[in-house]
């Protein structure tokens, strides 16, 4: 099965040309090549939003139920869709296949870091001079995607917002980080989408955290409490730091109850959610200062 979102009609029409294709030359379908092996694949447009990336979610979906997650374990790998052992891998992985067996093993590990080889595919968004989608090799520092690849920031570099909606904010002293996860989950983002968005003087760290806030929230499945609930309390105190009005336990209630978040939920979507806001009051806490102790914007955004 390729799923692949229902809204994606692009994509959508370009996988059917090319699974046509592959069962025209013989790739796909019976007798494979002669070789006795059967073969198919099965387009699967679904139905969902951000929560369809994680694996148990995608399987409950694939069998036409409610996009929830499932406790681990057992993993996929031993009881998956329809209860079967299920491998499930995503198209950027499968997309390296046949570069790996038409070049080797070898070659393949010579990209990139030694401990995570291979290419990154990553989007490049915001107040960048060339956005777009480029393709880095694994550990190439975070400062070169965006200079070499993007061309520089527009304006004044203030952050960039990595990993997606769940990703972190860094400001320009952290962009030696290195595009690997680990790396990248000490620095306080991850790597999720693969998305960079470059951020100038113009944007609102705390606008745009409690932004992230609300949009993890809508998109919860509302399965475990501390995701469904505490994603929108996060949401709420980042909006009383935008209007001029918070709480004096305010900030020390958003630290607490974004450890809670992270360690309660029963699946990525949860665990990373408060990244956001974490992140922007680890780097950027003069800018969370100002909107709280202060009462004004910085960069003019909140009102």
């Amino acid at each position: 099965l390729l799923a692949v979102r229902v809204d994606a009609t692009l994509a959508r029409e370009r996988l059917d040309a090319a699974l046509d294709a592959a069962v025209g030359a013989g790739y796909l379908g019976h007798d494979v090549l002669g070789s006795g092996v059967s073969v198919t694949i099965e387009l699967r447009p679904l139905e969902g939003g951000f929560l369809l990336g994680e694996e148990t979610v995608l399987l409950h979906a694939l069998e036409g139920k409610r996009g929830m997650p499932d406790q681990r374990p057992p993993h996929p790998a031993r009881r998956g869709l329809f209860g079967a052992p299920t491998a499930i891998n995503n198209v950027a992985t499968l997309a390296s296949v046949p570069w790996i067996l038409g070049h080797g093993a070898a070659a393949f590990r010579a990209i990139g870091a030694p401990d995570f080889p291979g290419t990154v595919l990553v989007q490049l968004a915001g107040a960048v001079s060339r956005p777009g989608v480029v393709e880095v090799p694994t550990g190439t520092p975070l400062a070169a995607i965006v200079k070499q690849a993007g061309g520089g920031a527009t304006g004044t570099l203030q952050a960039v917002l990595v990993g997606g909606p769940s990703g972190g904010f860094l400001p320009p002293e952290a962009l030696d980080t290195a595009l690997l996860p680990d790396a990248l989950g000490e620095a306080g983002a991850i790597l999720g989408s693969g998305s960079l968005l470059v951020l100038d003087e113009s944007a609102c760290i705390v606008e745009l955290a409690t932004l992230m806030e609300r949009f993890m929230n809508d998109e919860s499945c509302g399965k475990c409490v501390p995701c469904r609930i505490g994603t929108r309390r996060l949401a709420e105190i980042g909006r009383r730091f935008m209007d001029g009005r918070p709480r004096p336990t305010d900030p020390e209630l958003l630290v607490d109850l974004a450890a809670d978040v992270r360690d309660g939920s029963l699946c990525g979507h949860g665990i990373t959610a408060p990244n956001p806001m974490t992140s922007g009051m680890r780097y950027f806490r003069s800018e969370f200062d100002d909107h709280i102790v202060r009462g004004r914007c910085p960069a003019g955004v909140c009102t």
